[in-house]
């Protein structure tokens, strides 16, 4: 039976051979990384000499050519070919920016220099530990995230069998009861509507019809900087969203055609008031530099959602409505379908959300006083 072929990247047993006084040769077969064995060989004063340069060579060699395909290759390689398809796939582009964010932030910092054997669970579990403890939970999440997509990708070419990531279970943080999400009660809308518009920091950025928009429409903060007067039809009351607004690493701020979710590409009806808003606007856009954007940035181009969500933070604080951000418009939003009777698919389909659930548990508001209930509970009495 012939003798079995050298693992790669693994050599057999070290010969040597004295030259003469003071030079010795350590000579070994090893079965580089195309599958071929070669011989090896380093030269010293002493066999122990000599055994040491072979076995420095034998390592420079095993680091050169890792093409990400064996248990020896090293985590890093493998990072950059997953992110190479994730920049290459149809993953909106905020998306790709986290998933790189997190692997250059935290994954490869961590175990990017590990072998594929190397990365255990007990290894997997530390990173997560120290990321959370560093970062927060957030930041855990987004570093398991992508490290099983990169071990994912481990698996498919071979160099491991199983993905570890999926044994290390979830940590969730003891939070403390809350009172359920809040959204703005009609007075209070009426309040935070009145405050922004008597304020003349708030006027000139532009705000106070921005917060009315996204209060009647319910869309995220990037949603409501792409729409375009194209996607508005105010004969028929509706807007489709069909678009964000992102910020591109070396290109500056572009609309992506495609919203945040897949759910997110939806027709929505306007209440008469925005009407009246769009309308409004679009009579002062006609007579000025005839803006693409309903709402562009007070110099008149893209109006970037990040700096105005700053902005906002700042007016809100001002009209004394610290613990308001634009997401609660969201809430509020939900909360005024809800009462009004529409179903949680509705209201899903409305805010473009994938699941009821997710709208019913994060965005209406909770605990709220029911007059219907107390009327119900009448008719027994």
């Amino acid at each position: 039976m012939p003798r079995p072929p050298l693992a790669v990247g693994t050599f057999g047993k070290v010969n040597f051979l004295v030259l003469g006084k003071g030079r010795v040769r350590a000579q070994v077969g090893f079965r580089d990384f195309d599958g071929r064995r070669r011989s090896v060989s380093r030269f010293g004063r002493t066999k122990a000499e000599a055994e040491r340069r072979l076995r420095a060579a034998l390592r420079d060699r095993d680091s050169a050519p890792d093409e990400g395909n064996s248990s020896d290759s090293r985590l890093a390689t493998v990072a950059t070919a997953w992110l190479a398809e994730v920049d290459d796939s149809d993953l909106a582009t905020g998306t790709k920016r986290l998933y790189r964010f997190a692997v250059q932030s935290y994954v490869l910092p961590g175990i990017g220099q590990l072998r594929l054997r190397e990365i255990t669970v007990p290894a997997v579990d530390r990173l997560l530990t120290a990321v959370r403890t560093s970062h927060g939970a957030g930041a855990a999440k987004s570093a398991r995230s992508v490290l099983s997509g990169i071990l994912a990708e481990a698996v498919r070419r071979g160099a491991i069998p199983t993905n570890p990531v999926r044994e290390v279970g979830s940590r969730r943080a003891h939070r403390r009861p809350t009172a359920g999400p809040r959204a703005l009660t009609v007075d209070e809308e009426r309040q935070l509507r009145e405050r922004l518009a008597a304020d003349d920091e708030t006027v000139k950025l532009d705000l106070p019809d921005l917060v009315d928009f996204m209060l009647g429409t319910g869309v995220r903060i990037g949603e409501a900087c792409a729409v375009r007067w194209a996607a508005v039809d105010l004969d028929a009351a509706t807007l489709r969203v069909e678009a964000t607004l992102i910020r591109v690493p070396g290109r500056g701020l572009a609309i992506q055609e495609a919203p945040k979710t897949t759910a997110g590409r939806r027709t929505i009806a306007l209440p008469a008031f925005v009407v009246d808003l769009l309308r409004r606007r679009r009579a002062q856009v006609s007579t000025a530099d005839g803006s693409e954007v309903a709402f562009p940035s007070p110099t008149g181009r893209l109006r970037d959602p990040h700096n105005t969500s700053s902005n906002l933070r700042q007016a809100l604080n001002r009209a004394g409505f610290e613990w308001v951000t634009s997401h609660v418009f969201r809430k509020t939003v939900a909360t005024r379908l809800d009462e009004a009777g529409l179903s949680a698919r509705q209201i899903a389909d409305h805010l473009g959300h994938n699941r009821p659930s997710l709208t019913q548990d994060v965005y209406m508001g909770r605990g709220l006083a029911a007059p219907e209930a107390a009327a119900a509970l009448e008719r027994g009495r």
